[in-house]
């Protein structure tokens, strides 16, 4: 790949990032963390106690700075990333006919980044563990609708359809930078594990009908919905093996 990209309009570019990225080679990554995240993520990052939840912050942020200053041009270092009114990130200090949407998640061994030119998006990803299903959780989470549906299915399949309910709205509402001023409850979604994502009913205000939900195929063990402000978008799927492939782009030169 060139060290310069672009977006189609109807186009969303997903890249998945397995923490062993950052662990093939060990050399130079600490440099290269160093480089591509600000002082206030770092000191962010020393916070975590285990090293595992700081190598997923460090990783998902230098990648997403990395990935950005491929899109817009510009070296990985002047990339200004900063939280939003309700906690959403965005490109700061760049003019509005350059500006590019972006949403990022992570859980166990994965870091997922989407990116967007013309409209909003959200992403969520989650590891699916039936041991978190505690009547309190769903309750917190699902509709009266969503419950009777999950106790509907196979018991093997309810964790799945659970995520698949969590990721959808967490998705949704990430796009929309509303974080959890909107109640979960108040959003309805399919949660069949084997049907196709969907968003049935929201407040009004929130405009449901303008978006689309994509599940996203992975392996068993994690759940992963995309919310897009786009009526067919297409997603260009990447998987990283190792962070010097964001290098070789030459991205952040």
């Amino acid at each position: 790949m060139g060290a310069t990209a672009t977006i189609a309009d109807h186009c969303i570019h997903l890249w998945r990032i397995p923490l062993e990225a950052s662990e093939s080679p060990k050399v130079g990554f600490g440099e290269w963390l160093r480089e591509w995240l600000t002082p206030p993520e770092q000191a962010r990052a020393a916070r975590f106690a285990r090293e595992e939840d700081r190598v997923r912050f460090q990783l998902g942020r230098a990648a997403t700075r990395c990935i950005l200053g491929r899109f817009l041009t510009l070296p990985a270092g002047q990339i200004h990333i900063e939280a939003g009114p309700h906690g959403k990130l965005q490109v700061g200090g760049v003019p509005a006919d350059r500006a590019v949407h972006f949403n990022l998640s992570h859980s166990g061994g994965w870091i997922l980044v989407a990116f967007a030119r013309s409209f909003p998006l959200g992403i969520d990803v989650e590891t699916l563990t039936a041991q978190r299903l505690s009547p309190e959780l769903i309750e917190h989470v699902m509709c009266a609708g969503e419950r009777e549906a999950l106790q509907a299915l196979p018991p093997e399949q309810r964790a799945a359809a659970f995520f698949k309910c969590w990721t959808s709205k967490e998705a949704f509402l990430k796009g929309l930078g509303a974080g959890l001023s909107v109640a979960l409850r108040a959003i309805e979604v399919s949660i069949d594990p084997g049907e196709p994502a969907q968003l049935l009913a929201a407040p009004s205000e929130l405009h449901p009908g303008d978006w689309q939900l994509r599940s996203l195929q992975f392996s068993s063990a994690y759940a992963a919905t995309l919310a897009a402000l786009c009526a067919a978008p297409q997603i260009l799927d990447c998987t990283l093996s190792s962070w010097r492939d964001l290098q070789s782009t030459g991205i952040g030169d």
